[in-house]
């Protein structure tokens, strides 16, 4: 290998490695964090909702659970009351 041919190899390195560069900053910028979040939100979202259409079941359960769980302060007064 000569040097000339050894210079051309290295330039074309730099050149992937600058486009390789390019590519990670238009990645990272702020807009298009925000963006790719936002659809990862929104697919998340549909696939939740999607889901919840099928198990209404699961989902009242969980509810109640929920409730349940907020409360419990609430529910252990009337049941102290009652003794």
């Amino acid at each position: 290998m000569t040097v000339a041919e050894a210079e051309a190899r290295a330039a074309e390195a730099r050149e992937r490695m600058n486009q390789t560069a390019s590519r990670i900053q238009a990645r990272l910028e702020p807009k298009a964090l925000a963006a790719q979040a936002k659809e990862a939100g929104l697919s998340a979202a549909c696939s939740g909702l999607e889901t919840a259409k099928n198990n209404p079941a699961t989902v009242a359960g969980g509810v109640a659970v929920l409730g349940l769980l907020l409360n419990r302060r609430r529910i252990a007064r009337l049941f102290k009351r009652k003794r």
